[in-house]
């Protein structure tokens, strides 16, 4: 049975909203009692001190959203003395190893003297859009012209911050922790990337709470450990910070730090886990805080005096401005231009409109299962949608097919064009494609004809792993092609009997 499928619309946009409205205070508060501006402070709070209890807010406030949401029911299990736990995998695992690191190192970096927020957020966030398509090569996902600019002009807004040297202290233990936030994030995309930015809202969900539920326990849990230590300053802070801190004022707002984290890192994961690229997600989440760190150092300045940002910060955020403006519009830009065209009524609709709703059916080389499938599927959509076949270019459902190998433009065999029309499936003009990384990016759903092509679709693209299924998960569909029309014609009923399996088990109901 297939899993319940994500639907995309204004979702990341309310995500990005709440980012903004998350790391505003979380950000202030933090800068704010580092810097001993908040009443009964009695003093800056080091970043230590400040991130034991802040960390201890973030577990409660991050799993208590889970048990809310009712999302423990997605994670994975294991069973112990006869009992199933939650329970993650290897790489969710590491993921989640890669979001405590990246969760102290956020906090810490904020608490840094001689850092402002902006000044922080350009290092982090420049150095995020530079990481971004990176990740997206290594992983398989297209990235385009436009993203590599990007990265570059983040690449100098990084630069032209760091030339204000008279303006800020970066300390070794700043430089380390910015170092080791940014190699977490380096990681952490890439499992991501691998496990679930598919449309699949079963293996997201179990991706987030599997890293939610390693992340800050483990955090929590190796702070304790240090500060049982006591080791070094470093270790005797954490130690105050679980000890005595939590008998003073400053208590409440490392609270109130650590629950705005929670929402925050909620709405960032989700941003992130959008199935598209790195570098169409990552501007959400970079123009949101750094609209968010404007917003509190204004807040900062207009209450407590704080300086402004300097002018070589606010031409670096100016060039991650510019960053972003490279990125997220341009990703559709044909896809807009196209739909502009056929708006003011110039041009014929193109052969390809990516629809809302697509499944592609994937096999060798293009030319029999996969348009055989693609066929009947479309015929199938159209009967439950009681249109003729011919008006699924009008709607948001449709199928198309694509071969790992194909000898492009070569026609549909015979023998299948023959088949379809003994099942009274329309036979359309077929030219033989390869698989794109566009074409499986917009699909809903990859069926493929056997395991072999599974596996070099995900060898190929890991990134749509998620997302792409045997079309019979039981066993492959063999080739008929050399065989006669008797293997045609079993090959065609058995997909027909898996298509209509399949499209059930979306819920794309029957007329």
């Amino acid at each position: 049975m297939l899993t319940e499928k994500r639907r995309y619309s204004l979702e990341i946009w309310a995500l990005g909203l709440g980012y903004y409205l998350f790391y505003t205070p979380y950000s202030g508060l933090t800068k704010a009692l580092s810097n001993g501006l908040l009443p009964g402070t009695n003093g800056p709070v080091r970043g230590p001190v400040l991130l034991p209890l802040s960390a201890i807010a973030t577990v409660v406030g991050m799993l208590g959203f889970i048990t809310m949401m009712g999302w423990w029911k997605y994670a994975g299990r294991r069973e112990f003395f006869g009992v199933q736990v939650p329970f993650p995998r290897r790489l969710t695992f590491l993921s989640g190893v890669c979001l405590a690191t990246i969760m102290a190192t956020t906090t810490l970096a904020f608490s840094f003297g001689g850092l402002s927020i902006v000044l922080v957020l350009v290092l982090l966030r420049g150095g995020t859009l530079v990481i971004a398509p990176i990740v997206d090569h290594i992983v398989g996902r297209r990235v385009r012209w436009f993203s590599w600019i990007a990265m570059l002009v983040s690449l100098a807004a990084v630069l032209v911050v760091l030339s204000d040297a008279s303006n800020y202290t970066l300390t070794i233990a700043a430089t380390i922790d910015i170092i080791a936030y940014l190699l977490a994030y380096f990681f952490k995309l890439q499992f991501m990337s691998r496990l679930a930015k598919s449309d699949q809202r079963a293996a997201t969900l179990r991706y987030f709470v599997e890293e939610q539920m390693v992340a800050s326990p483990l955090l929590v849990l190796a702070l304790i450990v240090m500060a049982f230590i006591g080791a070094g300053d470093l270790m005797m802070d954490f130690r105050v910070g679980l000890t005595s801190f939590i008998s003073t004022p400053g208590a409440v707002f490392a609270v109130m730090v650590g629950l705005f984290y929670a929402a925050l890192c909620i709405c960032t994961t989700l941003i992130f886990l959008d199935r598209r690229e790195n570098t169409f997600c990552m501007p959400m989440h970079c123009g949101s805080s750094m609209l968010s760190g404007f917003t509190a150092t204004a807040i900062l300045a207009y209450i407590f005096n704080q300086s402004s940002p300097t002018t070589a910060q606010s031409i670096s955020a100016g060039f991650i401005a510019i960053a972003l403006g490279f990125l997220s519009p341009l990703h559709h830009f044909n896809r807009y231009r196209e739909k502009l065209k056929r708006a003011l009524g110039f041009g014929r609709t193109p052969a390809f409109v990516p629809a809302q709703r697509l499944f592609l059916f994937v096999c060798s080389g293009n030319t029999c299962r996969s348009p055989m499938a693609a066929a009947i599927a479309n015929a199938e959509i159209a009967a439950r949608l009681g249109i003729p076949i011919a008006s699924l270019e009008t709607v948001n459902v449709r199928a198309l097919s694509a071969g790992i190998s194909a000898r492009v433009g070569a026609p549909l065999t015979e023998e299948a064009a023959e088949v379809l029309r003994s099942l009274s499936v329309p036979v359309q003009p077929h030219a033989a494609r390869n698989l794109t990384p566009e074409l499986a990016a917009d699909a809903e759903l990859i069926f493929c004809m056997t395991s072999a092509h599974r596996k070099a679709v995900i060898e190929m693209l890991p990134g749509i792993a998620g997302k792409t299924y045997c079309l019979d998960t039981e066993a492959d569909i063999a080739d008929p092609i050399g065989e006669g029309m008797a293997a045609y014609v079993a090959c065609a009923r058995q997909i027909q009997r898996l298509v209509h399996l399949r499209l059930n088990e979306i819920g794309l109901a029957a007329t």
